[in-house]
Order: C-alpha cells, then sequence, then structure tokens
C-alpha cells in the first residue's frame, strides 16, 4: 500500500511568498537594466558630442594655436572617465588627423555657404541647470563657423557598428569646410550594459536566496504555536479518554483560537456520542434482558410441565408477547440506527396530503385494534418538502403511537393542512396524554412515562420522530387536544419556494 506524501506547509507558505517577490524581483531587474542601458546610451551620446565640439572648437583656433593645442584636446579625450580614442578630421578627401577608416558622411560637401544643418543638431533632455546655448554651444560666437551643427548617426569602422558624433566647420574663414568625427564602438557598450544586467541578476539572485532563508526561519518561527499544538495531541494519544482538550499557552497568537476551539468543540461531541451510545447501550441491553427472561422462565414451565399442561397455553402466550415485544424493540433500535447513520440526501417537494393519507389507510386496513377509530381529513394537495420516504416513516411512527397509547374505543384523527406558512401533519388522540413536565423527557431514549395498566414499550418511538424530523428538516411538537384530554402531535415541514404540489 502506497504510503501517502502530504506537502508541507511551510514549503507552501514560502512558495507563496517567494513567488511573487521572485516576479518583483524579476520585474525589477528587467526595469533597472533598462534603464541602465538606456542611461549608458544617453552618456554615450553626450560624450560623443561634447566631445566633437571640444575637438572642433580647438580647430576653430588660428594654425600656429591649432597645432599646439589639438594633440592637447585629443590627449584629454583618451584620458577622460570615458576615452574616446576613434576621430577623424577630414578637409574633402583628404585627412588631416585621426583615423582615415572614420570617412565623412555621403551628404558632406567641401564647399557649402553659411549653416545648412542637413541634419537636426543633436538635442538632449534638459538637466536641472538649464543653459541656454546656441546650436549646442553657450558663445553664440563659437557657432558662428559651424556650418552643420553636431549630429548623431550609426555607421560601420573596421567592420564593428559605431555611434559616430559628426560637426562641419569652416577654417580660418576660408572657403573649405572640413568634417571633424567622433566615433566609439557599439558592442562596447552592449557589453558594458550586459556584464552590468548580468551584476543586477546576480544580486537579485542573492537578494532572492536571503529573503527564502529569512522568509522560511519567520514562518518556522511563525508555525511553532501549531507544531506546539500537535504534540500536545500526539502525547494524549496514549490516553484512552475523551476528556482531553487542547490547552492554548499564553505566548499562542489569535489566529490559533479557533483551530483550538474547533477541535476542544470536536472532542466534546466525541465526548457526548460516546456517553451516549454507552447510555444507549446499556438501555438496551436491560430493555432486552425483560422479555428474554420471560421467554426463559417460561421455556423452562414448558419443558418441566410438558406442552399438554393446563400452564403449556399461557407460557406459550407470554413467550409469543414476549418475542413480540423483543422484535418490536429490535425493529426500532434498527430504525434509530438507519436514522443515525444515514446520509443527508437533497430534499425535493412532495404532496403531503396523498402521503399522510396513504400511511394513515394502511395502518387503518391492517386492523390491529378494531376498537379505535381511525380518520383522516385535507382540504386538497398540500406541498411540501422534504424526504417522502422518511415523512412516510415519521408519520407511520406517529399513527402507530396513537393507536398503541389510546383507550378503548378511542380516535385517532389525522389531518393536513397549509398553516403558519409551513405543510402541518397533525395527529390527535383519545389517549392520557403526556403531561406537559414530561414533554422534554420523553424525547429521550428509552425514557417512559410512569403509568398503571401503561402497554409496554421501549421508549425509542418519540426519539425515532425526532431523529427523523431533524433529517428533513420539520418540526416536531406536542401538545394537549382541543378539548384537553389525549395527545395532539403537529409536525411542520418546509414548503417548496413555488408551493405547487407534487405527487408524493
Amino acid at each position: 500500500m502506497a504510503v501517502r506524501r502530504y506537502k508541507s506547509l511551510q514549503a507552501r507558505l514560502i512558495a507563496a511568498v517567494m513567488l511573487p517577490l521572485a516576479l518583483l524581483v524579476a520585474l525589477l531587474t528587467g526595469i533597472t537594466g533598462w534603464v541602465v542601458g538606456a542611461t549608458d546610451a544617453d552618456t554615450l551620446d553626450r560624450v560623443l558630442v561634447g566631445s566633437v565640439r571640444t575637438l572642433s572648437l580647438a580647430f576653430d583656433q588660428p594654425p600656429d594655436v591649432r597645432q599646439r593645442i589639438a594633440p592637447l584636446v585629443i590627449h584629454l579625450l583618451k584620458r577622460r572617465a570615458r576615452p574616446v580614442v576613434n576621430f577623424s578630421v577630414y578637409r574633402g578627401s583628404e585627412v588631416l588627423m585621426g583615423d582615415p577608416g572614420l570617412t565623412p558622411p555621403a551628404d558632406y560637401r567641401v564647399r557649402d555657404d553659411g549653416p545648412i544643418d542637413r541634419h537636426p543638431p543633436a538635442q538632449f533632455k534638459k538637466q536641472a541647470r538649464d543653459t541656454q546655448m546656441v546650436r549646442g554651444y553657450i558663445d553664440p560666437g563659437d557657432a558662428d563657423s559651424v556650418t552643420q551643427a553636431a549630429y548623431l548617426r550609426d555607421g560601420m569602422l573596421h567592420g564593428r557598428p559605431v555611434r559616430i558624433a559628426t560637426e562641419i566647420r569652416r577654417l580660418d574663414g576660408g572657403p573649405d569646410l572640413v568634417a571633424i568625427q567622433i566615433a566609439d564602438y557599439v558592442d562596447d557598450q552592449t557589453a558594458y550594459t550586459r556584464g552590468y544586467a548580468v551584476q543586477i541578476a546576480g544580486e537579485g539572485l542573492a537578494v532572492l536566496a536571503v529573503a527564502a532563508l529569512l522568509i522560511w526561519l519567520a514562518i518556522g518561527w511563525g508555525l511553532r504555536p501549531f507544531a506546539a499544538l500537535t504534540r500536545q495531541v500526539r502525547d494524549a494519544q496514549n490516553d484512552p479518554s475523551l476528556q482531553f482538550r487542547l490547552r492554548p499557552q499564553p505566548d499562542m497568537p489569535r489566529e490559533t483560537m479557533p483551530f483550538v476551539d474547533s477541535f476542544n468543540g470536536l472532542m466534546t461531541r466525541l465526548e457526548k456520542a460516546d456517553r451516549s451510545l454507552r447510555q444507549f447501550t446499556s438501555s438496551a441491553s436491560h430493555q432486552m434482558r425483560t422479555p428474554l427472561a420471560v421467554a426463559r422462565v417460561h421455556l423452562d414451565v414448558l419443558r418441566r410441565a410438558g406442552p399438554h399442561a393446563p400452564a403449556a397455553r399461557d407460557a406459550i402466550g407470554d413467550i409469543t408477547h414476549a418475542v413480540e415485544s423483543l422484535e418490536r424493540l429490535l425493529l426500532q433500535l434498527i430504525a434509530l440506527a438507519r436514522t443515525d447513520e444515514q446520509s443527508i440526501q437533497p430534499l425535493q417537494p412532495f404532496d403531503l396530503t396523498a402521503l399522510a393519507g396513504r400511511v394513515t389507510a394502511d395502518r387503518a386496513a391492517q386492523g390491529e385494534d378494531d376498537e379505535i377509530d381511525i380518520s383522516f381529513a385535507a382540504r386538497g394537495p398540500v406541498a411540501a418538502l422534504g424526504d417522502p420516504a422518511l415523512a412516510g416513516e415519521l408519520a407511520g411512527n406517529l399513527i402507530d403511537n396513537a393507536i398503541r397509547y389510546n383507550r378503548p374505543g378511542g380516535g385517532v384523527r389525522v389531518t393536513v393542512a397549509r398553516e403558519d406558512g409551513a405543510a402541518r401533519l397533525t395527529i390527535e388522540d383519545d389517549g392520557p396524554g403526556i403531561p406537559e413536565s414530561e414533554r422534554e423527557k420523553v424525547w429521550e431514549r428509552f425514557y417512559r412515562i410512569a403509568r398503571e395498566d401503561a402497554p409496554l414499550g421501549s421508549g425509542l418511538g418519540l426519539p425515532i420522530v425526532r431523529a427523523l424530523a431533524e433529517r428533513i428538516g420539520a418540526r416536531v411538537a406536542l401538545g394537549d387536544c382541543a378539548d384537553g384530554s389525549g395527545l395532539r402531535v403537529t409536525v411542520d415541514f418546509r414548503v417548496p419556494e413555488d408551493a405547487s404540489p407534487v405527487a408524493a
């Protein structure tokens, strides 16, 4: 037989917390990577544009000054925090400085007049300090000789993709235009961004690992009260007494109290059921002992006197009566046990008038006591809600009781009507009735009212009726008849919503 493995509550709680946390970390990692990539790309563009403008201003100086400061500017560009090493300065097809592979754009013309700006100058988001600039320069005079203000484009350099900043200006007021360019490899930027993203992902995984450990410890600490309750239950397994109750500790959280209350309530019910079962067994054995003793005594009389002796007829009669009593008791015990164990079926509508009329006719046809007048009255079909089979058994038990405990020549009246919003079954008899002080006690199993000349019984009839009524959601009440004598039993069944009569 395979052993069923149960999932750990602690593991389920950790998974419930870690899953959204992992999704959140993944989302934050993705957002951070995207922000870093976008920021790095923006930083590269700013560096390229700033570098090309700086180099362009160096070439805007007189030739003797240019020759001294241009190499210095290049040196400074290579030594900055983000070095730029790829540059070129073209005059037409002549390379004045830098890498010849970094060629001018296709629309570069060596002779152009005035500012043209075929391409929109590079623009960046405003910073906290909003400095007024003219075509990218703080000093408007620095932009006078610029034909094409610095702009950005993508290109190739030595077979690798690059980001290029280009500016075109006139030198020394002459007719020729020079193209000044600075470039940086895009794959270097991609590698940097990827490495930063991997670092962020690693940090996120480290955070998740630490969070999982802390959450595991926290949940384990939080579940300690339940572990303490479990130990109490385990320790109580060696104690057969049903008086065990869980004892909440002073430091236990309030979330444990519903479990403690429910468990203790269940133990109370089990204790009550056990006590009821012991009492039921004791009472049932006592009730069966009497007819068995009578039968044993009279069988002994028959054995000693013989079947033809005068006392034999009385002995056989007493034996027959004892067997009938025992049979009736066993049938009632079986009915009561079946009622206790029977599962609750879905309630269904039925015609209470037809059902009660049929049960009354069956009891009248049996003719067990011809001195009892049995009558039935109803004004028409009355729809009720319940289990027709159990409702018929309930009505039969009540009619049997009314016949059994009636007076000689008395009557049993069965009526069905719609009263007080319920389908009401009423059974009246002309017997001695039940005193008001005894009406709660008769619902107890094996309880019988002490009366002279009362027929023998087991004290199970009315308890069976109440058990059946509880099964089908009906209410049973005891009272006096209209003339103050006899017993009046009313059973109120629920009514279907549409209240349409249904054949029983």
